[in-house]
């Protein structure tokens, strides 16, 4: 990244600040069982983990979920190998504006969407991401523990050493599944 990116990436973050309320306070952990929608925001530019999101998201509705997923590919154009589903879409740096954050109106309709569940699934710290998980409306969200991130997450995962996205995946519906649970 140049130091012109690093300059609209922290003037993004400080104006996303401003314009994204946090919720403070106490925020309840959804049950798994009571989960309808769910939003996948992933880095799309590897292959290697576009198979990955794809086979974490046909576990989630085997489970019964509803799963959209949105991934930020770190190119100028849409590369002619992403191809967009009814419940899959993409973004990329064309579609952003001076600051680097997404605009709702070249997204598409994830970013309209009010999911139950936002996972967050990246270690990357990249802001194109992160103001992606910041502007998205969703009940609760999880993500990785990122250095220096920004403070969008209702609950963080850290997955020590082990920074695969199967494993970030596996934790975040395991915490889910055990914690809260009600009959």
């Amino acid at each position: 990244m140049d130091w012109i990116d690093k300059i609209k990436d922290t003037l993004g973050a400080w104006k996303l600040s401003h314009q994204v309320k946090v919720e403070k306070g106490i925020v309840n952990i959804p049950n798994f069982k009571d989960i309808q929608d769910i939003g996948l925001i992933y880095n799309a530019t590897q292959a290697k983990e576009e198979e990955q999101i794809t086979r974490i998201a046909h576990y989630l509705r085997d489970q019964g979920k509803k799963v959209w997923t949105m991934g930020f590919v770190e190119s100028k154009t849409l590369p002619y190998n992403r191809k967009f589903h009814i419940s899959s879409e993409y973004f990329w740096k064309e579609q952003l504006n001076f600051f680097n954050t997404p605009q709702k109106e070249k997204v598409g309709q994830f970013m309209s969407h009010k999911f139950d569940l936002l996972l967050n699934i990246y270690f990357e710290p990249l802001f194109p991401l992160q103001a992606m998980s910041s502007l998205c409306e969703a009940k609760y969200k999880m993500g990785a523990q990122l250095p220096n991130g920004l403070n969008y997450n209702h609950s963080v995962i850290d997955t020590g050493s082990d920074h695969s996205i199967q494993s970030l995946s596996a934790q975040m519906v395991h915490y889910l599944k055990v914690i809260n649970q009600h009959d």
